[in-house]
C-alpha cells in the first residue's frame, strides 16, 4: 500500500523529531566524509532540512539534495545560508532523479526509501547516477528500544497497522538488502557515527506524537490520529504511575555502505 502523505504537512514539525544535537551533527557530517572521501560528490535522497546534508558539507563533502518537497527544502536552504555551507538543493523526485548517468560518487539515503511508493524505481536510480565504484550509504536513527521513547513508538506502531491494515512502509528490511545484492552490491555491517543521551518523559513523548513529529503519524487523519493516540495514552498510563518523571534515553545515528560493482545490474521490477 502506497503511503499517502505530503511532506510539505510536516516541515514545519520534522526536525522536532529528526534534529540532532550539534556535536552529534558534527560527527555524523564528519562520518559520512569520511566514508566517501573529501570533496566527494554525494547526492542526498530525500535531502528535508538539510540536517545531513549541512554537517556533511560542513566537513568536507560537495552535497546536492534533491527532494520533492518546496517547504523542506526551502529550510535546508535556510539553514545552509546561517552555516554558511554550500548545498545544491533541487525539487525533484527520487524515483525519478533529474541528474545524468554516472553523475555523483556517492549517494545518501536516511529514512526515505521506505516512504516511496516505488522504492525499487528509486534504487535502480541510485545505481544509474553513481559513478563506477561508487558507494550508496545507507543512515538510520536508533533509539532504545526499551527506553519510554521506543516501548511507546512501538505502541503507536501497532496501533496505526490495526487501525490501518496494510499500512506498512513498502520498502524495507531483507527485500532492500537482497534488491541491493542483484545490483552487484555489497554491503558492510552497520556501524555507529554518533551516539548521544537526551532526558525525556513519557509526556514527552505523547506530547511529541500528537504534534505529528512520528512518521507512523503522517498517514493518519486528524480522527485516525486522535483514536490512535487514545490507545497508546492509555497504555501508557498502564505503564507508568508518573508519565512525567524523565528517564535518560540512549540515541545513536547509523550508517552501512554498499560498494555498488561495476557489472551491468540487474532490472528491478515493482
Amino acid at each position: 500500500m502506497a503511503l499517502a502523505f505530503s511532506f510539505e504537512n510536516i516541515a514545519s514539525v520534522y526536525d522536532a523529531q529528526r534534529a540532532h544535537p550539534p556535536e552529534a551533527a558534527a560527527q555524523i557530517g564528519q562520518a559520512i566524509v569520511g566514508l566517501i572521501g573529501s570533496c566527494a560528490s554525494l547526492l542526498e535522497l530525500g535531502v528535508g532540512t538539510g540536517r545531513i546534508a549541512v554537517p556533511t558539507a560542513q566537513a568536507g563533502g560537495l552535497v546536492a539534495g534533491v527532494d520533492i518537497s518546496a517547504e523542506m527544502l526551502a529550510l535546508a536552504a535556510q539553514r545552509a545560508k546561517a552555516t554558511e555551507v554550500e548545498l545544491a538543493l533541487i525539487c525533484g523526485d527520487a524515483q525519478q532523479l533529474p541528474f545524468p548517468d554516472q553523475s555523483f560518487e556517492a549517494v545518501l539515503a536516511v529514512h526515505v526509501l521506505h516512504l516511496l511508493p516505488d522504492w525499487r524505481s528509486a534504487l535502480s536510480e541510485i545505481v544509474r547516477v553513481l559513478k563506477p565504484g561508487g558507494i550508496f550509504v545507507q543512515g538510520s536513527d536508533w533509539r532504545d528500544p526499551d527506553s519510554c521513547v521506543g516501548r511507546l513508538r512501538t505502541q503507536l506502531r501497532l496501533a496505526a497497522i490495526e487501525f490501518m491494515p496494510g499500512s506498512r512502509p513498502p520498502g524495507a528490511g531483507a527485500a532492500l538488502a537482497q534488491a541491493l545484492a542483484r545490483s552487484g552490491g555489497t554491503t558492510s555491517e552497520p556501524f555507529i557515527a554518533a551516539t548521544w543521551v537526551t532526558s525525556v518523559s513519557p509526556a514527552d513523548v505523547l506530547a511529541g506524537m500528537a504534534a505529528r513529529f512520528d512518521a507512523e503519524t503522517w498517514v493518519l487523519s486528524d480522527a485516525m490520529l486522535a483514536t490512535v493516540m487514545e490507545r497508546v495514552h492509555a497504555w501508557a498510563e498502564a505503564t507508568w504511575s508518573d508519565l512525567t518523571k524523565p528517564e535518560m534515553v540512549e540515541h545513536r545515528f547509523m550508517l552501512s555502505v554498499t560498494r555498488i560493482g561495476t557489472a551491468e545490474p540487474e532490472v528491478m521490477h515493482s
